[in-house]
């Protein structure tokens, strides 16, 4: 007996001086995820591994550690490392069933297993877990041990620790649970997937109220207290994918900013990053853009299912349908579904992947679709048992035939002062493709550009009511070798001599030209840099006066905002601030005045310009937002391979594009005005709603000649250096007139 009693003691020294140590427990710091938020601190997106919120033992609220102690480990308190009763009562339960059924475990010995071991159910694990419980207790005291405990300790949907829980399951911190939602939470440890109450609510709510009734027994609740908690109805939060859908771009650009700053650690350290995203923008910005994209789809007529199936039994259970429609995820409402049944008389039958029927009456269908539905349509074509269509539900409760657009778009927002994004979407699910089309395409601007060949005329003397030839001409080129040029008109329309307000209300291709030339090339191209336009992507050359060259909306939307800016430009901004949680700020953003990139009375006459064009010209359909501050202009580039619409209202900057990836015409009837305005429209409406009017101050050094506007010194003797042809200044001479150089003139 006394040799088995110094074999057992010499065999636990060995264990114990083999006990990892358990110092680096007293600077607990455990993953943080890094947390992105709207500009009203509404949570965008959550990048990290683990959902985790660190919370000190005294923060914790009283009810929720009742009740965790209630159904975990009643006597914390009372006994020691080990609950020696509760374990011995667990080895007997777990001998008579012939298997590891029960831990009998106390809080601090649960403590060890989550930091030290694995969760395989042993006895020589057992005796492990004893010791480094005992090591433990003589460490740390009861309140540090159940800290670490409520901190770590694993409560499904990737949430570790109580806060965590609490904001995943009840969207609420943890001073605002109540007694029913901390019970729910406390059930929680012991098998979170089993008593999760997302999953399986009637097994979670049978061990919530054992808990709530356990709490009683204890004497942490009255009869009153337990009656109300057992009838309160928990209202759980919204499963939610991770990240805002509708923000899924803007967050995407957070996220890799945060990256290039604090590398890998970003998901670790616990960042809380705030955007200048607006919630409500950026679903509008979200919402306009899809519903834009698929009216231009729909428009082109069906093109057809996506793919074919072999049709499974119609008795197979979801599941099949869940695997085989998997390489056809649902885009939002657009459902991916395979066809059961179709005809033309009895319209198309088709099955979602969770089973569900669904019936597209041909009365619903267009030309295009109904024609998909005959059988001598091409096979590819043809909806037919086994194709792969998309439906959206009807508000009546039907359902009608969609697809996917293979057109892409993007829409950027911000705020013309202080240069803050206010929506920023890229695309037109970023779930499909992430190539943010917004920050990363460089496209053609169209008739967009042309805004910046009449700013640089300014500067050379020429006005709104310089007039402009508009007739057809043959361009012949400087440079030997280079091919004729013979640019058009739009509807190939003419009209002679024109002023130059006309000529860009009317969107002129011939004005254009013909103004960038007599005010210089070269100079054009140069003065387009001030706004932004990269040298490299817009080359000197006079095509560029129908934007010939390369911009990203992005670029374009911080381009207009000078216009409304009173000649200043700002650099975008997308992140407020960022701190550590619970501690230091690390970056804040300061409010920029920007930089004077033209006079303001170049940007007071612009500013008047574009509102013409939208008044009168052709983004009228605009005017819909009866707003006496609506500017923009519309764009469509060669061979209509881009659809633009650029403008600003209420202080508010914004710009749409619309195209496909690989460039191809967009359809002969396509342009700015009938793509992209009307998306543009539609989120404006939501952007400006609470913004008023934006009044444009008349600046000095601005007359009135002929009705329209002109630098004052034009009617003080000074004149244009005019050697064009095709250009009528009111003021010519042969005295050429200084350009701006960034220097104020009154």
């Amino acid at each position: 007996m006394v040799s088995f009693s110094l074999g057992s003691a010499y065999v636990l020294h060995g264990l114990w001086t083999q006990l990892p140590s358990v110092l680096l427990l007293a600077d607990y710091q455990p993953a943080l995820p890094m947390r992105i938020y709207a500009r009203d601190g509404s949570l965008l997106a959550e990048y990290g591994q683990e959902r985790r919120e660190l919370v000190a033992i005294e923060d914790m609220p009283a009810r929720l550690k009742q009740a965790l102690l209630a159904i975990e480990d009643a006597n914390f308190y009372e006994h020691g490392a080990v609950d020696f009763t509760g374990l011995t009562r667990a080895m007997l339960s777990n001998f008579r069933a012939g298997e590891h059924a029960q831990g009998g475990s106390t809080i601090t010995m649960q403590v060890a297993r989550l930091f030290f071991l694995s969760r395989v159910k042993t006895y020589s694990r057992k005796l492990t877990e004893i010791m480094l419980a005992y090591k433990l207790e003589s460490t740390y005291s009861k309140d540090k041990l159940l800290e670490l405990y409520m901190n770590q300790v694993y409560l499904g949907e990737r949430a570790y620790g109580f806060a965590a829980a609490s904001s995943v399951y009840f969207d609420k911190t943890l001073d605002q649970l109540s007694v029913a939602e901390a019970a729910m939470l406390a059930g929680l440890p012991k098998a979170p997937s089993a008593y999760n109450p997302v999953a399986n609510r009637e097994r979670a709510t049978a061990r919530q109220h054992y808990i709530l009734r356990r709490m009683h027994e204890l004497g942490h609740l009255d009869t009153a207290e337990l009656e109300a908690a057992l009838a309160e109805d928990l209202v759980l939060r919204p499963k939610s994918e991770g990240a805002n859908a509708d923000a899924a771009f803007a967050v995407e650009q957070a996220r890799k900013l945060m990256v290039d700053r604090f590398g890998e650690d970003a998901y670790v350290i616990g960042l809380d990053v705030v955007t200048t995203i607006s919630p409500e923008a950026q679903r509008a910005a979200n919402r306009e853009l899809r519903a834009g994209l698929l009216r231009a789809q729909e428009a082109r007529g069906y093109g057809g299912p996506e793919g074919h199936i072999e049709l499974p039994p119609l008795n197979e259970d979801a599941g099949t349908l869940r695997r085989l429609l998997a390489p056809w995820p649902d885009s939002k409402d657009l459902r991916a579904a395979v066809v059961v049944r179709a005809s033309p008389q009895r319209g198309i039958h088709a099955r979602l992947r969770d089973g569900s029927d669904v019936h597209v009456e041909t009365r619903s269908l267009d030309a295009s679709a109904r024609a998909a539905l005959l059988g001598t349509t091409f096979t590819k074509r043809k909806i037919a048992p086994g194709a792969i269509v998309r439906v959206t539900a009807r508000g009546d409760g039907g359902w009608r035939l969609t697809e996917v657009p293979g057109m892409e778009g993007a829409l950027v927002s911000m705020d013309v002062k202080t240069g803050e994004i206010l929506a920023l979407t890229g695309g037109f699910d970023f779930a499909r493709n992430r190539f943010d089309h917004a920050v990363q395409a460089e496209r053609q601007p169209g008739s967009t550009f042309k805004p910046f060949v009449f700013s640089a005329a300014l500067e050379k003397g020429y006005f709104p009511g310089t007039a402009v030839d508009d007739s057809r001409r043959v361009v012949t080129p400087e440079v030997r070798g280079r091919k004729a040029w013979s640019p058009r008109n739009y509807g190939n329309h003419y009209e002679g001599f024109i002023d130059a307000r006309r000529g860009l209300v009317r969107s002129k291709n011939l004005v254009a030209v013909n103004l960038m030339e007599a005010a210089g090339v070269g100079y054009v191209s140069e003065f387009s840099t001030r706004f932004g336009f990269l040298p490299e992507r817009n080359p000197s050359r006079l095509p560029l006066a129908l934007g010939a060259g390369s911009t990203t909306p992005l670029q374009l939307t911080q381009a207009y905002a000078v216009f409304a800016n009173s000649g200043h430009w700002v650099p975008p901004i997308l992140i407020s601030s960022v701190t550590e949680r619970h501690g230091d700020t690390l970056y804040k953003a300061r409010p920029q005045p920007g930089v004077a990139v033209i006079s303001p009375r170049n940007a007071y006459v612009m500013d008047s310009l574009l509102r013409d064009t939208v008044r009168h010209g052709t983004g009228r359909r605009a005017a819909v937002l009866n707003r006496p501050d609506i500017a923009g202009k519309t764009g469509t580039s060669n061979d209509a391979r881009d659809a633009w619409f650029a403008g600003y209202a209420g202080g508010v900057a914004s710009v749409v594009w619309v195209g496909y990836d690989q460039p191809r015409s967009l359809g002969r009837q396509a342009t700015g005005g009938t793509l992209a305005l009307p998306i543009w429209t539609s989120y404006m409406k939501v952007a400006v709603r609470d913004r008023p009017p934006q009044k444009q101050e008349k600046p000095r050094g601005l007359a009135i000649s002929n009705g329209d506007l002109v630098y004052a010194e034009y009617l003080e003797g000074a004149c244009v250096d005019n050697k064009s042809p095709f250009v009528r200044p009111e003021f010519a001479c042969a005295t050429p007139l200084r350009a701006f150089d960034g220097n104020l003139v009154d």
